[in-house]
């Protein structure tokens, strides 16, 4: 039998075998699981960012091409006097506007949209001796005529009190016409970012508008968003400009991605002519900040306007009358303003404008009050047709035609500060 304990005794010791950890498994098992952590991470980020998006609805560009134009036509002030009722009045006590328009009715309907100022109320009763108070066949007649938008914000917005600013707006958009520059509520003025966006031939039309006052009052303790103000010391001397609210409509305009964006401003000097500092100030501060035209109304008489400082862009300082009755020559020699925009690959741009005189005639001239085209007045004068205009009113209608040529140029300087 061997001797086995030498050979036991001379061989080394065994050593104890190690169990081997199979790494390889455990890496797989580890990355399996941060995948599967960063899908669900992924999944629910997506899921939040779609949350977000159904919360802030995606804005829709405008359709319009390179090369698409769009047309826009805009007169001045409608206010309301004892004359114009008297004529207006109907033997059933309703009243009818429509032939004080009838003459430039083919000026205001023939343009895309059309934009006047409503300098009044619209009430249901009193208008007689009230000259801020009007009944809703105004609206008709207007629309009728061919006008689509209507600043409200102006000398008249809170004249009867916040109750006339909402049966004004109201009524205004009850008419297939809309309201620009007030509000009925501090909910309403939130949700709309103080403006207007109108769609129409493909093209997204923002309107804005501010008044420099309302006839010298202040607005309602608690309805200081119910119109849209360029001074905060709107109702004194006009000099603080409200840069932070301007702004703030702006931008609420700029986040909407309009192709166009019109202001409509009153401002200025009734019966003046000259363009204040704060006025200029206004106009580069909306220009600079994505407005493509101001059209400002207020002085009743016409003011320059300006198509050279800003390229592309439009300042008509103030647009005259459309409907009014007024003893003072100037304020009868008015315009209807016409903007053809066109889309191109920097922008929408004014490509050309042009202007037609009218002439705002009171009874004592023209047999009862009407708003007058110029050019065919005199041409139905000259051709002796039976509806022709007295030979007074022709004479003066001859030299409107200069005189509105006058007013709308830019003057080489201006001082008035």
């Amino acid at each position: 039998m061997p001797d086995t304990r030498n050979v036991v005794t001379n061989r080394r010791p065994r050593r104890r075998r190690r169990r081997r950890v199979h790494f390889p498994w455990l890496f797989m098992l580890i990355l399996v699981v941060t995948m599967a952590l960063g899908f669900s991470l992924n999944q629910y980020w997506q899921d939040l960012d779609e949350l977000s998006s159904q919360n802030e609805p995606e804005i829709p560009a405008g359709s319009a091409t390179i090369g698409d134009t769009l047309t826009i036509a805009a007169a001045g002030d409608i206010s309301i006097s004892s004359e114009l009722l008297r004529y207006a009045v109907q033997p059933d006590g309703s009243y009818d506007f429509s032939p004080m328009l009838l003459d430039v009715s083919p000026l205001l309907s023939d343009a895309d949209l059309t934009v006047a100022n409503l300098e009044v109320n619209i009430c249901d009763t009193d208008f007689l001796g009230d000259n801020s108070r009007a009944p809703k066949s105004l609206l008709s007649a207007l629309r009728t005529a061919g006008v689509d938008i209507l600043q409200t914000a102006n000398s008249t917005s809170v004249s009867n009190g916040l109750a006339g600013l909402t049966s004004t707006y109201e009524a205004v958009e009850a008419s297939g016409m809309k309201a620009i520059g007030t509000f009925p509520t501090t909910a309403h003025r939130k949700e709309s970012g103080g403006f207007t966006m109108v769609e129409i031939k493909g093209f997204r039309v923002a309107f804005v508008a501010f008044t420099k006052g309302v006839g010298n009052l202040r607005l309602p303790e608690g309805a200081e968003d119910s119109v849209n103000l360029l001074y905060t010391d709107y109702n004194t001397t006009y000099q603080d400009i409200d840069t932070d609210a301007i702004l703030e409509v702006l931008d609420y305009v700029e986040d909407a991605k309009p192709d166009i964006t019109i202001a409509l401003l009153h401002w200025g000097s009734e019966y003046q002519t000259g363009i204040s500092r704060t006025q200029k100030t206004i106009a580069n501060l909306l220009m600079d900040n994505g407005v493509d035209a101001i059209l400002g109304t207020h002085p009743h008489i016409l003011g320059p306007v300006d198509a050279e400082t800003n390229p592309g862009k439009l300042t008509a300082y103030s647009l005259g009358d459309l409907l009014r009755t007024d003893d003072t020559a100037a304020a009868k020699q008015s315009m209807v303003l016409k903007l053809e925009f066109t889309k191109t690959l920097d922008g929408t741009v004014v490509s050309s404008w042009s202007y037609t005189p009218i002439y705002v005639a009171t009874a004592k001239e023209a047999g009862s009050p009407q708003t007058l085209h110029v050019a065919n007045a005199i041409g139905r004068y000259e051709a002796e047709l039976l509806e022709r205009i007295p030979g007074e009113l022709y004479d003066t209608l001859l030299t409107t035609e200069e005189k509105v040529a006058d007013r709308v140029a830019m003057p080489e300087e201006d001082d008035e500060e």
